[in-house]
């Protein structure tokens, strides 16, 4: 059976290619949909008929006309003329009749009803299902009871029914209100008068409640690998766990199987995925991905997550799984953690490590295995001292780091700190003294216990100025200082497992140490100067502008560099400025940079421009550098025009490399019950420049499901 379920096509739908999620145009307004409600078939309930003329004799029918009501439960009955048999229960409708209850609306030419029973014939129908867009017509509709009917000569759509742009059409069909589901016998499916299929037996939901069948098939065309299609199969096995397969044929690379499991519990929840391509025709080896995202909530402060993932070759998602983004990926990480967390304390033990995709990192390059990472922190208040909060706190590791070739060992590292803080309204100044003390136990060197302790002092200040614009918008002025004394220790002994520079920003500069791990602590002797303001609206909350300034300015120089890194003998750091402008809600413009002062260069810069109109209307503009690494323009843009017709577009351009990274065009129509989108993309799939053409169609039937292959998201 053949299904297209709201609870996979709304999501589907609502993720345009030229848009983010937004409120789709429905033919029936959400306020004017009967909603469904609760059914109510007591049968001792009486039985209320009332109307402006009502003809009741001994042992004969009950004759009703003129505004005729009929009530009993959840169900009505309105009508001109009735006859209702008292003994056998049986309502007569000879004209025109409307029939609702908690689930479905009926108007009939002519009706016999068994309100007792919950049972009843009608002929020439219309009908509509409460809760949810369907409605259609029938020649004969019978209602086998409170939750079942049958249809003969049927047609459904989301459509206006009196002039439905596509209708299901079916010759017998079965309405499970219960389950929410409509099975159908000799079904056509028609769009604007063209017949897309003939199925014999067909399956459609009749809610946004999970059913089990086929989705609707996804296609596209490309020219690395002809056509790809993907008919997938939706298999609601219970409540609280379901499973996707998806058959996938590609054209030049052959059949592919792709299995998604997921299930959810009170304490836990996961999703597995294995997609599968056995005897790729363009490789003649065995294509997989394999993915399982875990949690289990094990008590209240104490939880188990797992994420793994393998994959059968480097060029997987490369070939398979398309585009720049896949092009990157350089290491698919996998990890395994139990976390814990009480009042003033949080431990995790994590095992982690990596495949690596990139075929040209050496392996004594590559990333090390951590098996297992053992992290504990405290954070103890101690209590106040002159005007001051003092707390204690501690931030301590122990990593086994493993790989095939290299060092490898445990490290242990300790950072007990005591901070004195005091804040007002006005200001803040915070005091901190700590000892970073790292231990080793290697393999594979001559010195296997080498160690570092260090100590650690800062100080950290700060103003808060604000002034008021107008009744509501006050703006802020953060002047900020912070001094940082770290005594130079020789650690060219040390190993180097999971430590880099940190990436240069505003926020670190005010931080303890300018490498992110534990192998480096940084010496220091040097003061940051840094300033920020904001102006802020009072009453919503809205930041229209933002601007932060820094820069650092060393006493000494810093000696303790990575392997390959010179002595560093400048005497500041680049000047770094991060801004962010809203001036209305519609609009956002941010701009950073990082500014080498002594040899006037750029080393590092952005700015871009967003914006979200009326009807629709998006755009985006963004330009991006690092020195010797970016120089690139990205421009998106969602132009509707007319309350239907959208046209979209992207470009990514390098000037680095002179060329094109990305080009995508297309248009998409939406109406009230349908919608549909074409768009061509031109792409760089790999790091050898090698262009690739893509051509993307969705058919969307609003209710029933999606034909053809989404491309991503332009609009995030």
């Amino acid at each position: 059976m053949l299904a297209g379920g709201l609870w996979l096509s709304a999501h589907t739908l609502a993720q345009w290619p030229g848009g983010s999620e937004r409120t789709l145009a429905q033919c029936v307004p959400a306020d004017a949909l009967m909603e469904r409600g609760q059914l109510d078939r007591d049968p001792s309930q009486p039985l209320s008929i009332s109307a402006l003329h009502v003809t009741s004799l001994p042992g004969e029918p009950v004759v009703a006309e003129n505004q005729v009501v009929v009530t009993r439960g959840d169900q009505r009955l309105e009508t001109d003329q009735l006859t209702y048999d008292p003994e056998r229960g049986v309502i007569d409708l000879p004209v025109l009749s409307t029939y609702t209850d908690a689930w479905i609306a009926i108007q009939a030419q002519s009706a016999t009803l068994n309100m007792d029973e919950s049972k009843g014939e009608f002929e020439v129908v219309d009908y509509r299902i409460n809760g949810a867009q369907g409605a259609g017509h029938a020649r004969h509709v019978a209602l086998l009871n409170e939750r079942q009917a049958k249809l003969n000569v049927f047609d459904f759509t989301t459509c206006d029914p009196t002039d439905p742009d596509w209708q299901l059409i079916a010759d017998d069909v079965n309405l499970d209100l219960e389950r929410s589901v409509g099975t159908a016998r000799g079904a056509r499916l028609m769009f604007k008068d063209i017949p897309l299929f003939y199925l014999p037996y067909f399956s459609f939901p009749l809610s946004d409640e999970r059913k089990s069948g086929f989705l609707y098939p996804r296609f596209g065309v490309s020219s690395a690998d002809g056509l790809d299609l993907s008919i997938p199969y939706y298999w609601n096995l219970a409540p609280n766990y379901d499973m996707t397969l998806t058959p996938r044929w590609i054209q030049d690379r052959g059949m592919m199987l792709g299995t998604e499991f997921r299930f959810l519990s009170a304490q836990q929840s996961g999703q597995a995925v294995f997609n599968l391509l056995p005897s790729d025709n363009k490789t003649d080896t065995n294509r997989y991905f394999a993915s399982i995202d875990y949690q289990n909530r094990l008590a209240d402060q104490w939880s188990l997550t797992a994420q793994l993932n393998r994959v059968s070759d480097a060029q997987y998602f490369l070939d398979l799984g398309g585009g720049l983004d896949a092009s990157a990926i350089q290491y698919m990480p996998s990890d395994v953690q139990l976390r814990g967390r009480g009042q003033h304390w949080s431990l995790s033990i994590t095992g982690d490590f990596f495949q690596v995709l990139d075929e040209r990192i050496p392996a004594q390059s590559e990333p090390y295995r951590r098996l297992p990472r053992v992290l504990f922190s405290i954070d103890q208040p101690l209590g106040r001292m002159l005007g001051s909060s003092v707390r204690f706190s501690a931030d301590n590791e122990l990593v086994y780091f493993q790989r095939d070739e290299g060092i490898t060992g445990s490290r242990l590292d300790l950072f007990p700190t005591i901070t004195a803080a005091h804040q007002q309204p006005g200001g803040f100044f915070e005091a901190q003294a700590g000892v970073r003390i790292t231990q080793y136990h290697l393999q594979e060197t001559s010195n296997d216990r080498p160690s570092r302790t260090t100590p650690v002092v800062s100080l950290d200040g700060g103003l808060v100025f604000e002034r008021s614009l107008d009744t509501e918008t006050v703006q802020t002025l953060e002047p900020r200082v912070y001094y940082l004394y770290v005594p130079f220790e020789n650690q060219a002994n040390l190993p180097l497992f999971d430590t880099a520079p940190l990436t240069f920003g505003f926020s670190e500069l005010f931080h303890s140490n300018r490498f992110a791990g534990a192998d480096r602590q940084g010496d220091a002797n040097q003061v940051t100067l840094g300033l920020s303001s904001s102006t802020l609206n009072t009453r919503s909350g809205h930041e229209a502008l933002n601007i932060q300034l820094g820069q650092t300015f060393y006493f000494k120089d810093r000696r303790v560099q990575l392997p390959g890194q010179s002595l560093a003998q400048t005497n500041r750091s680049d000047f770094v400025m991060e801004a962010s402008w809203s001036p209305a809600k519609s609009m956002a413009m941010q701009a950073g940079l990082q500014w080498d002062t002594e040899n006037r260069d750029l080393n590092m810069g952005y700015a871009g421009v967003h914006y979200r109109g009326q009807a629709g209307l998006q755009s985006a503009v963004v330009y991006r550098f690092r020195e010797d690494l970016l120089d690139q323009m990205d421009a998106r843009f969602r132009y509707p025009l007319s309350e239907r017709l959208n046209l979209i577009g992207r470009s990514v351009y390098s000037f680095q490399d002179s060329q094109s990274l990305e080009l995508l065009a297309g248009i998409e129509y939406e109406s009230c019950c349908w919608a549909v989108r074409l768009t061509a993309r031109e792409y760089i799939r790999d790091r050898e420049a090698t262009k690739q053409t893509a051509v993307f169609f969705e058919l969307h039937l609003k209710g029933l499901g999606s034909l053809g292959r989404q491309p991503y998201p332009l609009f995030r």
